[in-house]
């Protein structure tokens, strides 16, 4: 990732099942192969580890410096627009040398919305 991000941090909302953080570490592996050698990490907000911080120290500790920040949400809410910036600007303090971006909600880019679409008319032919 030459002229991009070093990092990336995938942050989802979190669950007591671990069955529901599957695909959120599915996803993490994929990306892992597709951007190497930069490292991937995923984190949650709550009721799961690893939590926000300790993904970053993960890529701090792999040397990333410009972090790409993804919430793994379908669209912006509460979460995305309010606790998801509170999270980044700890750490920005944390670790004044990162840099980290954080993008919107993934489930409302486009390329997205139409995977889903096509997935749910695939689905609706049985």
């Amino acid at each position: 990732m030459a002229d991009g991000f070093d990092g990336v941090v995938l942050i989802a909302h979190g669950a007591r099942d671990a069955r529901w953080m599957v695909p959120f570490w599915r996803m993490r592996d994929e990306l892992v192969k597709k951007l190497a050698p930069a490292p991937v990490a995923v984190s949650f907000l709550e009721f799961a580890q690893p939590r926000f911080s300790e993904a970053v120290a993960e890529l701090r500790a792999a040397g990333a410096r410009r972090v790409l920040v993804t919430p793994i949400f379908l669209s912006g809410g509460g979460h995305v627009a309010n606790d998801v910036p509170g999270l980044v600007d700890a750490e920005r303090g944390r670790y004044p040398e990162m840099t980290f971006v954080v993008t919107g909600a993934i489930g409302e880019e486009p390329e997205v919305a139409t995977a889903m679409a096509a997935a749910i008319a695939r689905l609706s032919r049985g």
